[in-house]
């Protein structure tokens, strides 16, 4: 069987994240194979070591009714056949408009993953281009397509975002030491981190307000960002603006080895404002790093509240900050929260689970043709 995966772009993130791992799963087994079809990105190598053929399109755009989407058409119809694909998998909703197009010209079915939220704008009402299944990738997801968008419950399938959770191991202390060095820690300070693209739904401004709360009241704390994206000089600014985050707080560009970023970090935290699960809490906790998140959108999915994570009301420094002293205090509940936490991700969040479902779901669209 041949899945076409869609995306806009391919650059680091949940999205691309996402399309990796499920190529890393299934690509060359059990008769499945996989191609992906972008403009391209961070991640292009990645798949090429994976033996995923990438093919090159014009989507340097947001708009749903651009162009650029019907070239794009264009230029998949003809390969569609040629390579026999089976099923077109969307996972951007520039892309699920493409997916209608190629669907309607081919014949193939297509399906849709929804890894957020979406406004309800008349475009996404008239034209809602969801695909014979769509995957919700956690509950709170699940819930605002069947009563947001009125999909009906059996054209939505649960399936939690998985990890592989081979790729994140322990670390010598002279490694983890090493990159301390790299990023300009102090390798005798509690580093409180975070990993993610540069977005104001992300909420960075507010870890870096709790760590001027906290810089207040103590010496023995360090803040590291990790991310690239649209929102760096203004988080630059705000750092800059205030002489006490002078070697506290340090913002740097995406790491190719994340498990060893992970590995430098005390407490992980989430500040965000909005979200459809949380990839890099997983992955945060299959390093084991106690986490902070913010109470929005499918977190809770992942973090119980004081069993595998601490919850804070979102966009509120004071909550975050007052969560993360806690942590730093409280050495027993760090281990119970890590301990807690991989023993769900063993059992929700393996990337064998989300693999066996998400194939389940190729075969049933492409018997119901």
């Amino acid at each position: 069987m041949k899945i076409l995966l869609l995306a806009n772009h391919i650059n680091t993130g949940g999205i691309a994240a996402y399309m990796l791992n499920l190529a890393k799963a299934l690509h060359k087994k059990n008769n499945f194979e996989f191609l992906v079809a972008s403009r391209g990105g961070d991640h292009q190598e990645s798949f090429k070591e994976l033996g995923v053929k990438h093919i090159p399109l014009p989507l340097t755009t947001k708009c749903e009714v651009s162009p650029k989407v019907f070239l794009s058409a264009l230029r998949l119809k003809s390969l569609i056949k040629k390579e026999g694909i089976d099923v077109i998998h969307a996972n951007t909703r520039v892309t699920q408009v493409l997916a209608v197009f190629l669907s309607r010209a081919t014949g193939i079915p297509f399906i849709s993953t929804c890894h957020g939220y979406f406004k309800r704008r008349l475009m996404r009402r008239l034209f809602p281009c969801w695909g014979l299944k769509t995957i919700a990738i956690s509950d709170q997801v699940r819930d605002h397509l069947i009563h947001d968008f009125h999909l009906e419950g059996r054209r939505v399938a649960l399936v939690y975002n998985g990890i592989d959770l081979e790729k994140f191991h322990s670390f010598e202390k002279k490694a983890i030491d090493e990159e301390k060095k790299r990023f300009g820690l102090d390798g005798n300070k509690k580093i409180i981190g975070h990993i993610g693209r540069l977005s104001s739904v992300k909420g960075q401004k507010f870890l870096i307000e709790a760590a001027r709360l906290l810089v207040r009241k103590r010496k023995d704390v360090q803040f590291l960002i990790i991310g690239d994206g649209d929102e760096k000089e203004d988080l630059l600014n705000q750092i800059a603006a205030d002489e006490a985050l002078e070697g506290v707080v340090f913002l740097k560009p995406t790491v190719k080895d994340m498990p060893l970023a992970l590995a430098v970090m005390d407490i992980f935290v989430m500040p965000s404002l909005q979200e459809g699960l949380g990839l890099s809490l997983l992955e945060a906790q299959a390093q084991g790093v106690p986490v902070v998140a913010s109470r929005v959108g499918g977190i809770p999915t992942v973090i119980e509240d004081g069993v595998t994570g601490l919850l804070c009301a979102p966009c509120d420094a004071r909550s975050l900050a007052d969560s993360i002293e806690k942590l730093l205090e409280a050495p027993d509940l760090r281990a119970s929260l890590v301990k807690n936490a991989h023993a769900q991700l063993k059992e929700k969040f393996s990337l064998i689970l989300m693999a066996e479902k998400t194939k389940k779901i190729y075969e049933e669209v492409v018997c119901s043709r």
